[in-house]
């Protein structure tokens, strides 16, 4: 869930910025109804109508604090994202990250991945869609990829020890890549033979990146 503190931290290009919070209050309401609207519609089939009035307020209202429906899924992105970064900084930060073990650690990673593409499945679904047409549309998730791979890397780097080679880091990069690549896919189109709610998908996920990365190509 997204609340009132995060949105009054970070600046978001689309979302009108006000100092009131009941202001606040209803944009927190807008996104998080948004965000569960999506689940069950596509980008085109979701309705501004039908937002307000989960939200009980006007189509006015909604206008007033976003200029339309791209800017809002645009700053929901972003509001996600920055919540998302800040929530993978605490855990490298702290122990819930592991520290013992290769396998220990992907495995983390890939149940991590797995549990938050199928919490915001709707938003990456939408995101997904839109970046068939606008490219930009997918840069802030692409970002987050990015981000999760730099804090991440120096832990595998230590767990590989004395059997990097120099190959280590493209192939880390490259497992990333395919994980993301993987769960973006069963949310577009869920082709199997595995999908995303599955038990054993970050399983095998894992599995993957740590045969990728600890026994090379």
């Amino acid at each position: 869930m997204l609340n009132e503190q995060l949105i009054a931290e970070i600046k978001v290009k689309g979302l009108k910025p006000s100092q009131q919070r009941r202001t606040r209050e209803l944009v927190v309401r807008f996104m998080n109804e948004g965000l569960a609207l999506l689940k069950e519609h596509d980008f085109e089939s979701l309705s501004i109508e039908t937002l307000c009035e989960r939200c009980e307020t006007t189509v006015g209202s909604f206008y007033a604090r976003f200029e339309n429906k791209e800017a809002f899924v645009d700053a929901l992105q972003r509001l996600v994202v920055e919540k998302t970064k800040r929530e993978l900084s605490t855990a490298y930060d702290s122990d819930r990250a592991p520290r013992d073990t290769l396998g220990h650690l992907l495995n983390w990673v890939c149940k991590g991945g797995v549990v938050w593409i199928r919490e915001y499945e709707g938003l990456v679904r939408a995101s997904l869609r839109r970046a068939s047409s606008d490219r930009r549309s997918w840069t802030p998730i692409r970002e987050l990829g990015r981000f999760h791979v730099t804090l991440c890397l120096p832990r595998i780097l230590q767990l590989v020890g004395r059997g990097a080679d120099a190959d280590l880091e493209g192939r880390t990069r490259l497992a990333f890549q395919m994980m993301y690549g993987t769960l973006n896919t069963m949310v577009l189109i869920n082709p199997g033979p595995l999908s995303l709610h599955q038990p054993t998908t970050p399983h095998v996920l894992a599995a993957a990146m740590s045969r990728l990365i600890g026994d090379g190509i």
